[in-house]
């Protein structure tokens, strides 16, 4: 798969993400006390250098995320949620590995919902 069909395909799971969790977290009629609407957005940056971080919005909470190799030859190492002071997620961080031991590169995601 090219790396320009899998960024594709990585960034329309990402927004997947954020419809799955509007309609999930959106509060039922019986419930007053709920927000009346929640509004998500997904934040994606490109990187090198193996390992990298990204943060959501201040007032967001972090939802999901993922990581995405550049290529067939690298690995991802490590894909997994931020946490605040508070242990609340708001972020996501992940680390991309080169089958021959080197840094790698790609694309990291977090879907942030507030």
């Amino acid at each position: 798969m090219s790396v320009a069909v899998r960024r594709t395909a990585y960034g329309l799971g990402a927004a997947a993400s954020v419809f799955l969790a509007a309609t999930v977290l959106s509060p039922s009629p019986a419930d007053a006390a709920a927000p009346t609407s929640i509004t998500s957005t997904v934040k994606s940056k490109y990187f090198t250098g193996g390992y990298t971080t990204i943060t959501c919005p201040s007032g967001y909470v972090g939802t999901g995320g993922g990581v995405g190799a550049d290529s067939t030859q690298m690995y991802v190492v490590l894909t997994e949620p931020t946490r605040n002071s508070a242990g609340r997620p708001n972020g996501w961080k992940g680390w991309v590995q080169r089958t021959n031991g080197a840094y790698g590169s790609g694309t990291i995601y977090v879907v942030c919902t507030r």
